[in-house]
């Protein structure tokens, strides 16, 4: 397993996952601004620079300029080059929120096509309070002492879905991506709640706990 972590320049953005996180560091334009903060360098800095002010650059590991006029945005390049490198696994911050919502949108495909090329990566909501990965044909056991709220949207369709020892329980249901059926359920306490997908991807939102 060969771990990235990219900060987008989503912001306000707690930094407590710098802390905690290990593995390769990347910043895409402003997010290097997390690094500052805590008086940090990211292993790579990636972006067009249209948010981060260059004069505020240090010493990161490597850095890549991007022209601003591109078809990829700062994450999704940084994303397809570590890919290249050979890395598998992914975790985003500072890329939900920001009251950008075409981004927000860009980097949940983001989830998507790298599942589809069997890699694993999670999403953060800015205050570390949610995540979101995919499953995709396969299934996802979660301990019996998860709890709070967790959500399941189709990607596409005909994507099959099962939901065990949860709230709401679903049965090789067909869930549409038209229909938000999969808002709001439920962990149960002491059970170990499960989702088994089959037919495609299936786009899961729950709490984080991990940093409270």
């Amino acid at each position: 397993m060969k771990k990235a972590i990219i900060v987008g320049a989503s912001s306000p953005l707690k930094t407590a996952f710098l802390e905690k996180e290990s593995g390769y560091f990347v910043a895409c334009d402003k997010g290097y601004e997390a690094f500052l903060s805590l008086g940090k360098e990211p292993d790579l800095l990636v972006g067009d620079f249209d948010t981060l002010d260059r004069r505020k650059v240090k010493n990161p590991g490597k850095t890549i300029v991007l022209n601003p006029i591109k078809d990829d945005t700062d994450v999704f390049f940084a994303v397809k080059h570590l890919l290249a490198s050979g890395y598998d696994t992914f975790s985003f911050y500072g890329c939900l929120g920001g009251g950008r919502i075409e981004h927000e949108i860009a980097n949940i495909a983001i989830l998507n096509f790298l599942k589809k090329k069997g890699c694993e990566a999670s999403l953060f909501t800015n205050d570390l309070s949610q995540m979101l990965f995919v499953l995709r044909n396969e299934k996802k056991i979660f301990p019996a002492d998860e709890k709070g709220f967790l959500s399941v949207f189709a990607q596409e369709e005909n994507v099959i879905v099962s939901e065990k020892n949860l709230k709401y329980e679903l049965s090789d249901y067909n869930l549409s991506p038209f229909v938000p059926l999969g808002v709001s359920n439920e962990f149960l306490e002491g059970k170990e709640g499960t989702i088994e997908v089959r037919g495609g991807n299936l786009l899961v939102i729950k709490e984080c706990h991990e940093y409270r």
